[in-house]
């Protein structure tokens, strides 16, 4: 099964009976519990490839992170599954995801022992709606992100904040994950270079058609992804420059 190709997410929310709910519910969980699956077995093919052994830390780090994957898809899932109505943050206009994200936050507080006592703040600005198929790669985007900010934004261990937030902008929205950490390298760019997870995040917003923008400062680093209105959700290659030369092990995942 190659997971590079698979589509994640699939109909926009609509009126439908229970056995339709079920049944579309069933095939996005087969599908995006495949991309789960091959995104573990790349990343085992990687730490197999650095030629070392992992530390009890490490090795803990590393099933956080796949706890925190499945967690993500799975807290999306039962929002999905749910019968349309405001107060589950699904209805006929899509998903609130500014109300999803808060869930993902506390989830991922919950998941990642990592992230000791560096806090994980959201903030909504409402009117942030989703279709589904568009909602679970902005979702396993903010996951890698928040992440990623917790192992390498304080490398000295100090407490931090992560900001998590959603708004919208003309006719599309934005969401953004900052940290106030070290920042990025001045020699590092996150458009080309970086490992598995700077890699992800960037195939998944090529397949969500946004705009992928890294800005960096001595006060921390910001990622913002911009999502437009009429941006389609395609089925592109998550990775198509697997096989050129990636630069790891000195910046960020």
């Amino acid at each position: 099964m190659d997971v590079e190709r698979r589509e994640i997410g699939d109909a926009a929310v609509r009126h439908v009976g229970p056995a339709d709910r079920l049944s579309e519910a069933q095939h996005r969980i087969a599908n995006n519990l495949a991309l789960i699956a091959g995104y573990t077995r790349l990343q085992a093919t990687r730490l197999h490839k650095a030629g070392k052994p992992l530390s009890a830390r490490e090795a803990c780090i590393v099933l956080e992170e796949v706890a925190a994957r499945i967690e993500t898809v799975g807290e999306l899932h039962r929002l999905l599954s749910a019968a349309p109505s405001e107060g589950a943050g699904v209805n006929e206009s899509g998903v609130d995801l500014g109300r999803f994200l808060g869930k993902l936050c506390a989830s991922l507080r919950d998941t990642l022992s990592f992230a000791g006592e560096t806090s994980i703040v959201h903030r909504d600005g409402g009117g942030c709606l989703v279709r589904p198929d568009q909602a679970t790669p902005v979702a396993l985007i903010v996951s890698e992100l928040v992440t990623n900010a917790l192992k390498y934004a304080h490398p000295a261990g100090v407490a931090g904040r992560v900001l998590v937030s959603c708004r919208p902008a003309g006719e599309g929205l934005v969401v953004e994950v900052a940290d106030d950490g070290v920042g990025l390298s001045e020699e590092f760019d996150p458009s080309t270079e970086g490992g598995l997870g700077f890699r992800v995040v960037r195939g998944l917003a090529r397949q969500l058609g946004a705009d992928l923008v890294y800005e960096s400062s001595g006060l921390g680093l910001t990622v913002r992804l911009t999502l437009g209105a009429d941006d389609e959700h395609r089925v592109i290659p998550l990775w198509p420059d697997r096989e050129a030369h990636v630069r790891e092990g000195t910046d960020r995942d």
